[in-house]
């Protein structure tokens, strides 16, 4: 490319780097701007439209969309998408029935600011319902997910849901004829509990009318508690000893109406909560075993002990924010338990290196009821992992649903058998989780992993980033636009322009080298296991398992501990 000149008056002219093809202008961000303010990016709508009858408190800022005109526009871009490049799935449909899957959670825009974002996406597009470019923005707002606001749109969004799926659709543009159904409710279980109208959610299916009738029931009672001079906190104990004894757990009307049967249970949470509960027990184990004096709260003093080796392990297998979460909790006296929310990166993190932490936390001086723990924690860890690595599919078939089955039952039993207790975790992950996998493969022929949250989650740190430079009036404004733009206009102007990675990290990494065992440790010399899982007593532990009861050998081994 050179600079050109005209032979007869020596003047200058236009930049030309091929024969005949000037350089191209710059385009100014004025210019570039007034562009894409003109794009038409739907109709949203202010989320004062239900706040008009609540009081200052809960009058807040936020936009939406209405549900069907974005169905009916998204049902026209995936049919466009899917012509250009088949990867849609029908489910063996004459005519495109598209299956979504609706929900809310928290929205990431700092510790205290507090915001709710609805999410939708299509069960269709399969093993892509994990990527944020394919779940898409209905509502948000700044507001927590049972702020009234929140309520009033939830209930919208039920009769407009009612509605659609009564409904056979033409897409406006591609002339398609369509089905528009939602299949999934996808939540954590505090949401969940909130519009199911349970206290504490359990994920039991109840038919619509028992859950009424239970919730006429237990409003009677309350109104009559009402008449009593009982403290709120009896009246609360009496309420819930008498929801219990209607075998139910449901306390006011589902505010999702028939939707709430829409909700199963959801991996990246269950996940996340299995590998915090087993962490917290190895740490507790570590701690109690350590017998550091409570004064003790200078890090750099901390003596060689089991505490020591777990903290020196988490650094090492990369856990660093659960590592500073640990290190902060010993130099405040290690009051109380540990308070930190395991994320998806501490979970793959465990996985793949929780037998490290096993090994670091034992030692040649345990006693016997020690080295039972420590081998349970062995053993509880390898079934979670296997648990987790299959429930989070997305794709699966009857092979995987059986190991899933079998992984279940041994981490249920090993946790009521020989850990003590069955927390609300472990009764999910034992039993609701295989329940629903079964459920969703006989449904749709997918795995569990079609009702994840990692999507949505992702699509939460995008849609902070969107935000980064907005007031709190025009937050959502802008989020709206720039998530339309990326997610919907530039991906029909271009579909290469939102593509589709794979993820390749594994909850259970395949061991190739014959030197080290199945759960990650190096073999002892000569066998063909490590030191935990050829043990006698790691062994007792797996018939005692897969039996449901106490085998000999171990049966023995707890009652001389017990004279």
């Amino acid at each position: 490319m050179s600079t050109c000149f005209n032979d007869a008056s020596n003047k200058r002219s236009s930049l030309k780097f091929m024969h005949d093809v000037t350089v191209p202008k710059l385009l100014s961000y004025p210019k570039l701007m007034h562009f894409v303010n003109s794009i038409n990016t739907g109709n949203v709508k202010d989320f004062s439209d239900f706040c008009n009858d609540l009081d200052d408190d809960n009058q807040v800022y936020g936009s939406y969309r209405n549900l069907e005109e974005m169905l009916l526009e998204l049902g026209d871009m995936y049919v466009s998408l899917d012509k250009k490049t088949p990867f849609l799935l029908n489910f063996g449909e004459p005519f495109w029935h598209f299956r979504v899957a609706l929900g809310a959670d928290g929205a990431s825009f700092g510790k205290d600011d507090e915001a709710t974002a609805w999410l939708l996406s299509f069960l269709n597009v399969g093993g892509r319902i994990g990527s944020c470019n394919e779940n898409f923005l209905l509502c948000g707002a700044n507001c927590s997910e049972s702020n009234p606001s929140m309520l009033k749109f939830s209930q919208k969004l039920v009769l407009d849901v009612a509605y659609i799926e009564k409904q056979i659709y033409v897409l406006p543009d591609s002339k398609t004829k369509a089905r528009f159904t939602v299949e999934l409710i996808p939540s954590d279980m505090k949401w969940a509990a909130t519009f199911s109208g349970e206290p504490q959610m359990q994920l039991i299916s109840f038919p619509l009318l028992d859950r009424l009738e239970v919730a006429a029931k237990v409003t009677a009672k309350k109104e009559e508690l009402e008449k009593t001079a009982l403290a709120e906190s009896t009246k609360r104990s009496k309420i819930l000893n008498y929801i219990q004894s209607l075998n139910s757990r449901q306390e006011y009307v589902p505010m999702l109406k028939e939707l709430v049967d829409k909700m199963y249970a959801e991996p990246l949470h269950n996940a996340n909560n299995g590998w915090q509960q087993l962490h917290g027990l190895i740490l507790s184990h570590a701690n109690d075993k350590s017998g550091i004096p409570s004064s003790c709260t200078d890090f750099s003093k901390m003596p060689d002990c089991p505490l020591a080796s777990h903290l020196f392990t988490l650094k090492q297998i990369g856990a660093s924010r659960l590592f500073k979460k640990v290190k902060k909790w010993f130099c405040q006296g290690r009051k109380g338990k540990l308070s930190y929310r395991f994320t998806g990166k501490e979970t793959r993190i465990m996985c793949q290196n929780f037998m490290k932490l096993v090994k670091a936390v034992s030692s040649e001086q345990d006693t016997p009821i020690q080295s039972l723990q420590i081998n349970t924690f062995a053993f509880v860890g390898l079934q979670l992992r296997v648990a987790t690595s299959r429930f989070s599919r997305v794709n699966i078939d009857q092979k995987v649903l059986q190991e899933l089955k079998d992984s279940f039952k041994m981490y249920f039993n090993a946790c009521s058998l020989l850990l003590g207790s069955v927390s609300p975790t472990v009764w999910t992950i034992g039993n609701a989780v295989p329940f629903h996998t079964e459920l969703l493969f006989n449904k749709f022929g997918l795995g569990l992993g079609v009702n994840s949250m990692q999507g949505r989650e992702a699509k939460h740190v995008r849609i902070a980033q969107y935000a980064k430079h907005a007031t709190l009036s025009s937050r959502w404004v802008m989020v709206f636009r720039h998530d339309y733009i990326r997610g919907i206009w530039l991906r029909m102007q271009d579909p290469s322009s939102v593509p589709y990675h794979k993820n390749k990290e594994v909850y259970e990494p395949e061991i190739s080298n014959e030197a080290f065992c199945h759960c990650g440790l190096e073999r002892v010399a000569g066998g063909k296991k490590c030191e935990f899982c050829s043990s006698i007593l790691y062994q007792s532990i797996e018939r005692s398992v897969r039996e449901g009861e106490l085998d000999p050998y171990l049966a023995n081994l707890l009652s001389e501990l017990s004279v």
